[in-house]
């Protein structure tokens, strides 16, 4: 398992996406101002990407709740697994709260779970779908 992105979910999203494309002049790997995603290369292994905050919500169904409450994540830190299935798995079997079960998100590519860490932070565990 390898840490692949850090995505911002943000109120905002066309100025988070003007700030990392034209203030910080982050190359755009995908998505544009208009896309509700991005994704940006930080020079590193890990990409930064940008969600609009309500289309993760929505996924999560938390999206009826109070944006302000913590279960309205703000981040979430991805990780990508050779096998997406066998791991989440494992993580359920090691007591890790399971947020979403292993599903097909074919607008992104992937296959992916969500989980909370102990402090409540939102991990998403995928792998690309072929």
């Amino acid at each position: 398992m390898r840490m692949s992105y850090v995505r911002l979910l943000a109120d905002d999203y066309e100025a988070c996406f003007r700030f990392y494309a034209d203030v910080l002049k982050l190359p755009v790997l995908r998505g544009s101002e208009l896309t509700r995603y991005a994704e940006f290369e930080t020079g590193a292994n890990t990409k930064l990407a940008l969600n609009q905050r309500e289309v993760v919500a929505e996924a999560l169904e938390t999206d009826m709740e109070d944006p302000y409450l913590p279960r309205q994540d703000r981040v979430a830190v991805i990780f990508e697994a050779d096998d997406v299935d066998a791991k989440a798995a494992e993580l359920i079997a090691a007591g890790v709260p399971l947020v979403s079960p292993v599903k097909e998100w074919t607008a992104l590519g992937i296959r992916a779970a969500h989980f909370r860490d102990p402090d409540g932070y939102l991990l998403e565990l995928n792998q690309p779908l072929l």
